[in-house]
């Protein structure tokens, strides 16, 4: 890989050696994928905070730069706090949360703690190389904003961030922007998270096009995040609707390579058949946006659950929320509401093995979770939509 001359001086260590270390690890990651150079990095967005009670190593070498005096070069948001102060067991899974934030905050990290950083704190332009982990952010920014970055782990995103630089390859690369699977609707009720359910099941590491349709900006945030967590689906094009797809000439390099056509039948086959046996209902998995929290609310004014219901929210979302009249509302109706992940906070638990959520992306990764449409958890919730 060829380094120009400030890449070679943070390799040398004249920025210390511990993000001397972190350029090291850049290269070698890119050189297994193939890539011939870095590039400057507009922003990073950091996944791991959960402080799990065994995550020594993390700490360690992030102990180890904020030691050298190291810091985010660049824009540097942060993933969603797990709920460590939820019950009991949490506290324990998540004994090193305090420590973990201590060292985010003393790298220079922005304590936004969300997956859905686009929103408001992180928020990339069209063509801007990124250094972010985090599925649905990656998602995000890849297919709806048209910015660029690769699916990275926990810890090359903090490499990313202290030297300012990825690795260039996969997706910073224009022929890997492409489409490769033409998806066809053939659909009479949206269900956009169950949709990307199904595309990321069928894709599993490919570009999906989409079909003409006009998905708003929360079902296309949906729609990514149950696809990136199915499918590994790191970038999709919506024909007409994403920047880089004006059409599917434009998006594809000649015919896909495969075409499938997704049907009604298909978005049913994922609804729980019997959703009355959920034991919770759990909204927001990526957490929910302030526009989102405002229409979902309206269906709770002067109602009352009968089953535990969380609303989980963009911390900055939930503290507008809070202003609202409707917050209120909600809150005589008995739902909870958290600005924390829920994967994270319902990890571990006792009971409460009938989760039932409308998020692609919860129903993948969480044990005991059930999936139903918005309709589905509405009616469990006790209101009707």
């Amino acid at each position: 890989m060829k380094l120009d001359p400030e890449q070679e001086s943070i390799l040398q260590g004249e920025s210390g050696k511990a993000v001397a270390l972190a350029m090291k690890t850049l290269i070698s990651y890119g050189e297994v994928f193939g890539a011939k150079r870095l590039v400057p990095v507009k922003s990073c967005h950091l996944t791991g905070t959960f402080g799990i009670v065994m995550i020594k190593s993390y700490c360690l070498i992030l102990e180890r730069l904020v030691s050298e005096g190291a810091r985010v070069k660049v824009l540097s948001t942060t993933n969603p706090r797990p709920g460590a102060n939820l019950n009991i067991m949490n506290r324990f899974a998540f004994l090193k949360q305090a420590r973990l934030e201590r060292l985010l905050e003393r790298l220079g990290a922005t304590p936004n703690y969300s997956c859905v950083c686009y929103e408001d704190a992180n928020v990339p332009s069209l063509g801007d190389c990124l250094g972010w982990a985090e599925s649905s952010a990656v998602q995000y920014a890849n297919s709806v904003l048209g910015a660029r970055s690769n699916r990275n782990s926990a810890l090359i995103d903090v490499c990313c961030a202290v030297t300012g630089y990825a690795p260039e390859f996969g997706y910073l690369l224009d022929e890997n922007r492409r489409g490769q699977m033409l998806v066809k609707l053939k659909v009479k009720k949206m269900d956009a998270s169950g949709l990307g359910f199904i595309i990321g099941q069928k894709a599993v590491g490919q570009v999906p096009v989409i079909e003409h349709f006009d998905f708003n900006r929360i079902e296309l945030k949906n729609l990514g995040g149950a696809m990136a967590a199915s499918g590994a689906v790191a970038l999709f094009h919506v024909e007409g609707l994403t920047p880089e797809a004006p059409d599917l000439k434009s998006v594809f390099n000649g015919q896909p390579e495969t075409t499938i056509t997704i049907t009604q039948e298909d978005l049913d086959s994922l609804r729980k058949k019997q959703p009355d046996i959920a034991s919770s209902i759990v909204f927001g998995c990526p957490q929910m946006t302030f526009d989102e929290t405002m229409e979902l609310a309206k269906y709770f004014v002067g109602k009352r659950v009968k089953k535990p219901t969380w609303f989980c929210l963009v911390p900055d979302a939930k503290r507008r929320f809070e202003k609202t009249d409707l917050y209120q509302d909600v809150l005589r109706a008995g739902v909870k509401i958290y600005d924390f992940c829920p994967l994270g906070a319902l990890t571990a638990r006792l009971g409460n093995k009938h989760v039932l959520t409308p998020s692609g992306k919860l129903f993948y990764y969480l044990e005991g979770t059930d999936y139903g449409n918005m309709d589905d958890c509405l009616k469990a919730c006790g209101v009707n939509p």
